[in-house]
């Protein structure tokens, strides 16, 4: 006999149904084994399935304190922004919760998600370390801004395979908590030309096992927004843009990624002497807004979500 447990597929970081990006939510107050999340996050074959579960109780209305874990259908993540949001508003949109704030025990710590005054959703994630890249002999313009290292030697070569030859680098941050890669290219890079990168994921996989870099991001801060199609709907500019790539955990672009903005805001804050940011994430066809904010060593991401489809998941 089958038990049916509520779940949904819900996009992120978007206002509107097949943008941003899409998690699914399973609403199972009990604790299964790993095996079990992973043959479920397979079958939904997303980048993100999330799994909740009630701290203290089991009721997913009342309960103000779950603990949550996040499965792509390869693996287990140790934080994951855009299906955090989702799972947000599964809980205050869907179910009710009762709580003005709810708390997430995970990997990453605890991570706490409010509604705010527009019924999206405000969460606060850890802001991560950034060091900068040196290659070589080539200078680095970052130096004195930010703690330096020399490159790995196969890191050109992974770089290569998502930096097309045209674009111009113009340098390279790391985050080794987070293991992820920024690379920063030309200002003047065009939305068209940022969304027409292709990468090659089998190429990426040979040359790097994963155990230095899990996601690569190409980032710029536009020098015309406008001119360069970097506004959102009502013409207000984007701070900066990105694209995410992250073949070594299953995924080879992710649409809307809030843990890459924990080291991207955090770097495009300390080079724009601003503390509020509105970035844009690339992925061709679909595309997803972030508010971010940075207070207390500490990144307060904002955004909102829309639920497409609402179902049950039946386990024998």
């Amino acid at each position: 006999m089958s038990r049916k447990f509520p779940s949904f597929i819900v996009d992120a970081f978007t206002t509107k149904s097949f943008a941003g990006n899409p998690a699914a939510v399973c609403l199972i107050p009990e604790v299964f084994k790993d095996q079990e999340y992973l043959k479920i996050a397979a079958e939904f074959n997303l980048s993100e399935t999330a799994f909740p579960v009630p701290i203290g109780s089991t009721d997913f209305k009342t309960c103000s304190q779950f603990s949550l874990r996040w499965f792509t259908p390869k693996t287990e993540v140790p934080l994951c922004g855009h299906a955090t949001l989702a799972t947000s508003h599964v809980l205050f949109n869907e179910v009710g919760n009762v709580n003005k704030e709810i708390k997430f025990d995970t990997q990453s710590g605890v991570l706490i998600a409010k509604r705010d005054e527009k019924g999206n959703v405000e969460m606060n994630f850890p802001e991560y370390d950034l060091a900068s890249v040196k290659f070589n002999d080539t200078p680095n313009p970052l130096q004195g801004i930010f703690s330096e290292f020399e490159a790995p030697s196969f890191l050109f070569e992974v770089i290569k395979c998502v930096v097309p030859t045209e674009m111009i680098i113009e340098s390279v941050v790391y985050s080794s908590k987070s293991r992820k890669l920024i690379v920063i290219v030309d200002p003047e890079t065009t939305k068209f030309e940022l969304e027409a990168v292709r990468i090659d994921c089998s190429k990426m996989l040979e040359i790097h096992d994963g155990s230095f870099v899990r996601g690569l991001a190409i980032s710029l801060r536009p020098s015309n927004p406008m001119a360069q199609g970097f506004v959102d709907s009502s013409d207000e500019p984007y701070d900066y843009a990105c694209r995410y790539f992250a073949p070594w955990v299953g995924i080879d672009e992710d649409p809307a990624t809030g843990s890459a903005q924990c080291v991207m805001g955090p770097f495009w804050s300390k080079m724009l002497g601003k503390n509020e940011l509105y970035a844009f994430q690339a992925f061709p066809t679909r595309g997803a807004q972030f508010r971010i904010r940075l207070q207390d060593d500490r990144v307060i991401l904002n955004g909102p979500s829309v639920t497409v489809l609402r179902g049950e998941l039946a386990l024998n």
